[in-house]
């Protein structure tokens, strides 16, 4: 029987998701050693904690709170960091990948903003840079994309990819709450942190939707420069309006090509129950894909958690190890991924899509004839219009469906319309998606 090889791992970050691949690696020991060739030996990890440290069982381990000292452990031949962190991460990334380890993260945000150098110096270095578990947690979606859909040109993208948001937005509409009521259900469960702003204003979603862009494109798209909106501004009336017109709300990240240029954003969207993504519920986060010969496909899981993620974390493990079998390990070119390579973006104003409007106006006789003046000047087609009765005549609700029209269009029209004395609050919008 032939030997297996042995691949030492460095691990920094013993939290839920480390924890997890520790107990995947331990538990399926045999079967990676009997039938897959692969000794996985743990020589370095680092936790905050002792107690977490007291976890990794295998022999000789160098356990330590000094990342860096994994990173630069000459024993180490793969470097696994899961300690999250937008900067923090980075020069343990370099540093690892400096004494030519190669490198597996689950860290979107360290990749979404500092991607467009450490990809280069991985490339530079003749080492591997995988993230699997950085967007859509079990969700296979980076190997898809990176392999087997490679005969096919993306001819758009949606996401829903962010489970918090899927799951304050399910509860919203299942259950006719609150927004901030279905916030405090998804912290009492642990779905949300006690400051939940990075997931609801949509900075997560942000993340991963420029890393998804890069790939399906090739060429590197800088979060920093792309419209974001999160979800803390939907009510328990959009919810009511999105039922009746057999819609249901998403946060969605959606990308697109249009002459060679890019449109990625993260934003509400209004999507019709017959849309596969529209059955995505819970903290199940979902992909789907247009591609031009593989068609419609939709990848759907668990987003985040300790399997799930270290499930993506040890699927990277296992390619690499594969390719360092062979003696010559090729890793997959990501040179695309840097600066002389960024995308011509185009703004969110240029999407042309049917909008629903939600004002807030007075109860007065003339109002309703101001704002469609506007929406009219601006050649803004309305298709269906609604005034919702209240009791409180200094805020009452007017529902405006438009017909499809230029985002430009409507950011002009509301700027107008909200100047208006007889308006009492901002407009809110949600888009469309077909």
């Amino acid at each position: 029987m032939k030997t297996p090889l042995e691949i030492r791992l460095g691990i920094v970050g013993l939290g839920t998701v480390g924890q997890g691949v520790v107990e995947l690696l331990e538990k399926h020991r045999g079967f990676f050693s009997r039938d897959l060739g692969f000794d996985f030996r743990i020589a370095a990890a680092c936790a905050k904690e002792e107690s977490a440290l007291a976890l990794v069982k295998d022999k000789g381990c160098l356990k330590t709170g000094d990342p860096l000292a994994v990173a630069n452990h000459p024993d180490v031949d793969v470097f696994i960091e899961l300690a999250g962190g937008e900067d923090g991460p980075k020069p343990w990334h370099e540093a690892a990948l400096k004494s030519g380890k190669h490198v597996i993260t689950a860290n979107k945000a360290l990749l979404a903003k500092h991607g467009v150098e450490l990809f280069p110096l991985a490339s530079k270095q003749s080492c591997f840079l995988l993230f699997e578990a950085a967007v859509g947690g079990g969700i296979p979606i980076i190997k898809s994309l990176q392999e087997s859909l490679v005969a096919n040109d993306i001819e758009g993208l949606a996401c829903i990819i962010n489970g918090t948001c899927n799951y304050i937005l399910t509860q919203m509409a299942r259950n006719k709450v609150s927004f901030a009521d279905a916030l405090a259900e998804a912290q009492r469960l642990g779905y949300a942190e006690a400051n939940p702003s990075f997931d609801i204003d949509g900075m997560d979603s942000l993340h991963k939707v420029s890393l998804l862009a890069s790939l399906a494109y090739g060429r590197y798209v800088d979060y920093r420069k792309l419209s974001v909106e999160g979800v803390r501004n939907i009510s328990a009336l959009d919810m009511q309006m999105a039922a009746e017109l057999g819609y249901e709300v998403k946060l969605l990240g959606v990308v697109s090509e249009t002459n060679g240029k890019i449109l990625a954003a993260v934003y509400p969207a209004l999507l019709e129950r017959g849309h596969q993504l529209a059955s995505v519920q819970g903290v199940l986060n979902a992909v789907y894909l247009k591609t031009s010969a593989a068609g419609p496909q939709l990848f759907t899981g668990a987003g985040a958690g300790r399997y799930p993620t270290a499930s993506a974390v040890i699927s990277d493990l296992v390619t690499l190890s594969r390719q360092m079998a062979t003696g010559h390990p090729i890793p997959l070119n990501m040179d695309f991924f840097s600066a002389d390579n960024a995308a011509e973006l185009l703004s969110i104003d240029e999407l042309e899509t049917e909008f629903y409007l939600r004002l807030t106006t007075v109860d007065k006789p003339g109002v309703l004839s101001k704002v469609t003046g506007i929406l009219g000047e601006a050649g803004i087609s309305i298709r269906a219009l609604s005034q919702k009765p209240e009791h409180d005549p200094a805020n009452v609700p007017v529902i405006i469906l438009t017909h499809a029209v230029k985002n430009a269009k409507v950011a002009h029209a509301l700027r107008q319309i909200d100047a208006l004395d007889v308006v009492s609050a901002p407009t809110r919008v949600i888009r469309f998606y077909k």
